[in-house]
């Protein structure tokens, strides 16, 4: 997967995660505030409760069943009684229940109690649940102190000046804070206590939409009696309305809160996740353009991005190729620099080498000009003409060495031009091997010439062909002692190319010297060798054997003779 669909999956992933655990607070906060309020509803009045908070708050034990702690505490405070009915009437269960209704009665009975009546003095509430498979019956009974205010209203014949003017009456309606009228048969107000503003006229709708207001029309004297009694609820508990809005209000702040620590969590979470790896990619990069190629360690000398066994961690996971990048990198890097103080402290011993090579003929080539120039001696022809010979061979090796050097720039440039041309390179090689032969420098050494094909043909540039092979045996003999034997042999492959091997049975080359044997700058370090020369014979020979598309490898070993192989692409024809 690429690092771009690995970013998509991993924002993705963790946004839907954002998401999810929000969800999952605001679920509980939610849970949390409809706990809080239903308790506070049961505590301030049952009848506010639905069937389904009645039914989760019904406790079970074999045949019985029964309701829990919380909810005979609030019937206690509020001076009530709590019955569960079967749906025939029978007695389920009975808590604070009065005398007068602890046995079954009819069904009938039941009915008219959950109605207002002069003789049932109690505010009921009733649910219909369900219950393994049956419905029972929830009363909650509390005192209502309007049905007795109002049967003491009924049951006291008017007084001369009203019945206001009775203090039993006025002592019992104040004690409630509660209020009367009284309306005659044409619904005109007969006579009112402690309610100036009620209706001159009776009205249906405010009486019947009022929970708190009871009436009773009586047949004998036709007239209407109304009563008023204010909510009261226990002073200890406050006002219920106002006590549940300061929770939904406290709720609703908390949930706030729980928002915003969720946010900041979520925000610091993701910081670490996303913004560490990358974090920890810049101060890499730093440290790379500080010269320091190694991954940066935390104040205990510990990898921050990988765990104690070497994997990274999940957070880094994500931006792994782009960390093995780096490593590879800081890898290449550390190398190169290696590699540069190789090659600096290359050329400085290079140059040292090249500085005698270049003083040494110009110190015979002055030698031999200022005894020319000398005057007091007169120097005959053969003495001129050997002079001028050795100026001139002098000269010829200062020529050379300024040809390679030039040579090997070009190449290292790519600036050589190539002009490549059908070449028969069995008999180039020959004659390349018999030319060695009779060069004074390779009398010691024994030179042998092997072939497993008579013909074959090649396109090549024939100068450059020569030079890389004249570069290669001549490097042979002059890193080996007098009597080694160097085989030039040349061996066709199936592929249709063919490999040129320069093998002898001298000493060998170390480690160092066989790693940079075609490096610029560097002379051999086999354990004889000729410090002559200009160091690039070799890296000539390689870059030239690039140009022709070829490839060169050399194998060797300390005390075993060393071996040049170069590899041709595939010929124009083959015999």
């Amino acid at each position: 997967m690429s690092l771009r669909n690995k970013l998509i999956v991993q924002y993705v992933r963790q946004f839907f995660g954002f998401v999810l655990v929000l969800l999952l607070c605001l679920t509980i906060s939610m849970l949390i505030l409809g706990t809080r309020v239903t308790n506070e509803q049961i505590a301030s009045d049952l009848s506010g409760l639905s069937t389904t908070d009645i039914e989760a708050r019904m406790i079970y034990g074999g045949e019985n069943v029964g309701v829990n702690e919380e909810i005979q505490r609030s019937v206690e405070s509020h001076n009530g009684w709590l019955q569960i009915l079967g749906k025939y009437g029978d007695v389920v269960y009975s808590y604070r229940t009065p005398p007068e209704f602890t046995g079954n009665q009819a069904p009938g009975v039941r009915i008219e109690q959950s109605q207002p009546s002069l003789d049932f003095p109690y505010r009921v509430k009733f649910w219909v649940v369900e219950s393994r498979g049956e419905k029972l019956i929830v009363y909650y009974g509390t005192p209502s102190p309007g049905t007795r205010l109002l049967k003491l209203l009924v049951t006291t014949s008017m007084p001369e000046g009203g019945w206001k003017e009775k203090k039993d009456i006025q002592t019992a309606f104040s004690r409630e804070k509660a209020w009367f009228a009284v309306y005659d048969r044409d619904g005109q107000l007969v006579e009112e206590l402690n309610q100036p503003e009620v209706s001159r006229r009776l009205d249906l709708a405010e009486v019947l939409e009022n929970d708190f207001i009871l009436s009773h029309f009586d047949q004998t004297s036709r007239l209407t009696y109304v009563v008023g009694v204010p909510p009261s609820p226990d002073p200890a508990m406050g006002d219920a309305d106002s006590s549940i809005n300061d929770i939904v209000a406290y709720a609703l702040r908390q949930l706030l809160l729980v928002l915003l620590l969720c946010i900041l969590v979520a925000g610091i979470w993701y910081a670490l996740r996303v913004g560490q790896p990358l974090l920890h990619m810049v101060n890499w990069l730093e440290q790379l353009a500080k010269g320091h190629y190694e991954e940066p360690v935390n104040r205990k000398g510990k990898k921050v991005g990988t765990t104690r066994s070497g994997k990274r961690k999940k957070s880094f996971a994500v931006y792994k190729d782009m960390f093995d990048s780096l490593q590879h990198l800081t890898t290449t890097l550390r190398m190169n620099e290696q590699r540069q103080r190789d090659v600096e402290r290359t050329r400085e011993e290079w140059i040292t080498g090249l500085s005698h090579d270049l003083k040494t003929p110009l110190s015979s080539i002055f030698g031999y000009a200022s005894i020319l120039d000398s005057s007091p001696y007169e120097w005959g022809q053969r003495e001129i003409r050997e002079f001028g010979k050795t100026i001139r061979e002098k000269a010829e090796y200062m020529d050379d060495l300024i040809e390679d050097l030039n040579l090997t720039y070009r190449l290292k440039n790519h600036a050589l031009s190539m002009v490549k041309e059908p070449v028969e390179v069995v008999e180039t090689i020959r004659r390349i091997t018999v030319d060695m032969v009779n060069d004074p420098s390779a009398a010691d050494h024994v030179i042998e010439f092997q072939t497993d094909t008579r013909t074959l043909t090649t396109e090549v540039d024939p100068k450059w062909f020569r030079r890389i092979m004249v570069n290669i045996l001549a490097n042979a003999i002059k890193h080996t002692p007098a009597n080694t034997k160097v085989i030039v042999s040349i061996a066709s492959r199936q592929d249709g190319g063919f490999v040129i091997e320069v093998k002898d049975n001298g000493p060998g080359m170390d480690e160092e010297t066989k790693e940079n044997l075609f490096e610029r700058y560097y002379r051999g370090g086999h354990t004889q060798e000729d410090v002559s020369g200009t160091g690039l014979g070799m890296a000539i020979a390689k870059q030239l054997v690039l140009a022709h598309e070829g490839e060169i490898e050399v194998r060797s070993e300390f005390g075993s003779g060393t071996a040049v192989s170069v590899m041709f692409p595939g010929q124009k024809s083959l015999t």
